[in-house]
């Protein structure tokens, strides 16, 4: 799954009732396959318990590829989400 962060995050908009996020997630690039995947993952949690999760995939993300500046488990998800976003962008060009 690429950019799982941002993935989960689209999953948690759905599951919050935000129907229209499928199609923000094919114009992404996000397939159906992964959304579905994070949508069930997500699935039995609770909110604060999916926020956490997101932040956590963040994480595992940023040391994995390396986008991280300093410790990402201090970094906000939104900050992560950014970094994310920018290094997955980079990989696409």
């Amino acid at each position: 799954m690429r950019n799982p962060g941002y993935i989960h995050e689209l999953a948690a908009l759905y599951l919050d009732g935000k129907a229209e996020i499928v199609a923000v997630a094919k114009r992404n690039g996000v397939s159906d396959v992964d959304l579905q995947e994070a949508v069930a993952n997500l699935t039995p949690l609770d909110r604060e318990a999916r926020l956490h999760e997101i932040h956590q995939l963040y994480v595992a993300d940023a040391r994995e590829k390396g986008y991280a500046e300093e410790d990402p488990e201090r970094e906000t998800t939104w900050v992560l989400g950014q970094r994310a976003h920018s290094y997955y962008d980079q990989q696409s060009h």
